[in-house]
């Protein structure tokens, strides 16, 4: 499965769970909502920046998506 169908599918599963609109989303981190709307359908990949905030907004587990799009081994975490 494409990281573009990954990244939409668990948009749109962790937006309906949190109970937001897409404009809520689209607010809240700072895009359009249409912009918003076109990663929900998997026109496009948001930039690193952009995912991230949608990642850490959505509350979405980057372990279970790098997982789902074959991405490997867990990620590294480094204590501070």
């Amino acid at each position: 499965m494409s990281l573009r169908s990954v990244f939409a599918r668990q948009l749109l599963a962790a937006r309906t769970d949190k109970g937001e609109t897409q404009a809520q989303v689209a607010e809240a981190i700072g895009i359009s909502v249409r912009w918003y709307q076109q990663l929900e359908k998997g026109a496009f990949l948001p930039g690193s920046a952009t995912m991230l905030r949608l990642l850490l907004y959505l509350d979405i587990d980057i372990q279970i998506f790098r997982k789902e799009v074959g991405l490997g081994e867990q990620i590294p975490v480094h204590p501070r």
